[in-house]
C-alpha cells in the first residue's frame, strides 16, 4: 500500500477504486480552498505540433522519446496476433500489450502536466488555437462508392496528432492558467508575423519560415506562436470595446427615456 493524504485539513468527498491490469488503484478527492492563480498580466501564444508544442517566446518542446516503448508496444501486438486465440500464453502477451499501453500513457499525462505548470506560473493568459481534434483524426477511408485517398498517411498523421497529447494538455491548461484565450487557426502557418502577409509560399519547409514580402525569416513554429498571441490580443481588446459600447449604448436609451439599463452579466454571456 502505497501514497498518503496530501490534504490532511481537507475533507474526503468520494472514494475510486480501479483495476489497471494486475494493480489496483484509490483515488480520493478531497474538498480544499485553494487561492486562485495569480494574473502578472503576461500572456503567451502556443502552438501544438505533431511531436512538440512551440511558444511565442522562442521556446521548442519537444515530447518525451518513446521510440523504445512504441516499438516494444509493437512487438506486442504481433505476439498476440500469433498465438493462439483463448491461450494462457496470450493472456500473457495481451497483459504485456496492455502494461506497455499504460505506460506511454503515463508519460505522455506527465509530460503535459509538467508543461501546463510551467506555462501557467509563466503567464496568466494562454492563448491556444481552437482546434477539433476529435474531426482532425477521423479516417480517411471513405465509402464503397466515394473511397477515400491516401488513406496509409492519414492514419499515421492521425495517430502523431493523438500521441502529442494535444487535448490533454488544452484540458490542464484550463484549470492551471489563470486564462486560456482559443483563437481561429486559419492562417496561423502562413502568416508573417512581422508584417502580416499571408502567402503558402511564406512557409518553405516544416520548421523554415521566410516571408515573400517582408523578408522575416525564423522558425515557422514560433512565428506560428506570435501570430496566435496576437490574434488573442486582438481579440481580447475587441471584446473589451464591443462591451463598453453596448453600455453605453443601453445607457444612452434610458436616458432618452427608454427602458432601464440591464444588468452587465447580461453582456459578459453575450
Amino acid at each position: 500500500m502505497r501514497g498518503n493524504n496530501p490534504y490532511p485539513q481537507g475533507k474526503p468527498i468520494s472514494a475510486t477504486v480501479r483495476q489497471c491490469g494486475r494493480k489496483w488503484f484509490c483515488s480520493v478527492i478531497y474538498a480544499v480552498d485553494l487561492p486562485e492563480p495569480v494574473d502578472n498580466g503576461l500572456a503567451v501564444g502556443l502552438d501544438r505540433n505533431v511531436g512538440q508544442i512551440a511558444t511565442s517566446t522562442g521556446d521548442i518542446i519537444p515530447l518525451p522519446d518513446t521510440k523504445s516503448l512504441e516499438a516494444r508496444k509493437k512487438h506486442y501486438q504481433k505476439m498476440v496476433c500469433r498465438r493462439k486465440k483463448g491461450s494462457n500464453r496470450r493472456k500473457r502477451a495481451n497483459q504485456l500489450w496492455a502494461r506497455t499501453a499504460r505506460k506511454l500513457a503515463n508519460q505522455r499525462k506527465d509530460w503535459c502536466h509538467q508543461i501546463s505548470r510551467v506555462l501557467a506560473q509563466s503567464a496568466s493568459e494562454i492563448v491556444i488555437e481552437d482546434l477539433n481534434t476529435q474531426s482532425m483524426t477521423k479516417s480517411a477511408k471513405g465509402t464503397v462508392e466515394n473511397p477515400g485517398k491516401n488513406v496509409k498517411q492519414k492514419s499515421g498523421l492521425n495517430r502523431e496528432i493523438l500521441r502529442s497529447g494535444w487535448g490533454i494538455l488544452e484540458n490542464f491548461l484550463g484549470y492551471k492558467a489563470h486564462t486560456v484565450t482559443r483563437v481561429p487557426a486559419a492562417h496561423t502557418s502562413q502568416k508573417c508575423s512581422q508584417c502580416g502577409h499571408i502567402a503558402k509560399e511564406n512557409r518553405k519547409t516544416q520548421s523554415k519560415f521566410e516571408c515573400v514580402s517582408c523578408g522575416h525569416s525564423g522558425n515557422a513554429d514560433v512565428n506560428a506562436a506570435l501570430n496566435i498571441l496576437a490574434s488573442g490580443q486582438s481579440t481580447v481588446l475587441q471584446d473589451y470595446f464591443l462591451r463598453i459600447y453596448a453600455i453605453l449604448n443601453n445607457f444612452g436609451r434610458f436616458c432618452r427615456g427608454g427602458s432601464a439599463p440591464r444588468p452587465l452579466y447580461h453582456y459578459a454571456l453575450a
